[in-house]
């Protein structure tokens, strides 16, 4: 895979207040990269920055290998919503399309941003939601090959939320190369192929939720048996145990340890359940062990 953003010591001060120090990442083509942090951490700065609309103190950062078409190679949905009056939805798409050379075709475009009821619709009669779906529609109008999304589902309701991250995958399957930012961890979860952690003001985790969830994560596993409790006491990596009645519940770093351990004992076993933690609570939990480490 060709690298499509190369970040090398990158560092950011407002004044006297550093806001990000000595970043290095790459991203290849064809990923979804969830950039994740608390309010403030500088997401919003570090996207700023990768658009070129605001400098950095020092590092170098490059796009695309600095291509002379930029510009036409680039989407972005950035968290507030335009608004004009008088015009339609279908206005606004064609004109936003007449600015590239290779735009999407528009009943493709309407098509994946769903938006082919709502074309005749003036932007500002648009409900909060669906101005994100034009908003999206902006952002891919000139068929980008990198995509910058800053909380895309935001006012969204829960089936568009899903549709929306279902034509996120398809673009994806299309080459396409997608960074996004988003409060809804349980989306990212499911979609991205690779998570950034920014916190005190650089990247502290930079790969897949797999491996965040083996330096953070928590599994639960629940099932109900007559075996005796003293059978399971002594498994090793296990946080938490309870037992009440026949029902056993186990909280572990390991459960793939745990589950060779109970294996032996599966035709004892009925109602096994296996849950390991939310990207939600894997982000918590890394706040935590990093705050324990200060």
């Amino acid at each position: 895979m060709s690298t499509i953003i190369n970040v090398e010591h990158l560092n950011k001060n407002y004044g006297q207040k550093e806001i990000l120090h000595d970043l290095n990442f790459k991203v290849d083509h064809d990923q979804i990269i969830a950039l994740i942090g608390e309010n403030g951490a500088g997401k919003t700065t570090l996207i700023n920055i990768l658009l070129n609309l605001i400098s950095t103190n020092s590092g170098t950062v490059s796009i695309l290998d600095n291509a002379k078409d930029l510009k036409e190679r680039i989407g972005v949905m950035m968290q507030s919503n335009i608004s004009i009056t008088r015009i339609t939805v279908k206005e606004i798409l064609k004109l936003t399309q007449s600015y590239y050379k290779n735009p999407l075709p528009y009943e493709k475009l309407i098509e994946l941003a769903n938006l082919k009821k709502l074309e005749n619709s003036k932007m500002n009669e648009l409900s909060g939601g669906q101005k994100r779906h034009l908003a999206f529609a902006l952002a891919i109008a000139g068929n980008p090959d990198l995509l910058f999304l800053d909380e895309p589902t935001a006012g969204m309701d829960s089936q568009s939320r899903t549709k929306f991250w279902q034509t996120i995958s398809t673009l994806k399957s299309q080459h396409k190369t997608i960074f996004v930012t988003s409060h809804y961890l349980e989306e990212l979860e499911t979609i991205a192929d690779r998570i950034m952690i920014l916190q005190n003001k650089s990247i502290d985790f930079d790969g897949s939720i797999a491996e965040l969830r083996s330096l953070e994560g928590e599994s639960m596993v629940e099932f109900d048996s007559e075996l005796l409790p003293d059978l399971f006491k002594s498994i090793p990596d296990i946080i938490d145990f309870k037992n009440i009645g026949n029902h056993y519940r186990f909280t572990t770093k390991n459960a793939e340890s745990l589950m060779e351990k109970i294996t032996p004992y599966l035709n004892a076993i009925s109602n096994l359940k296996v849950q390991q933690n939310s990207l939600d609570s894997l982000f918590v939990n890394f706040n935590k062990g990093d705050a324990n480490h200060e």
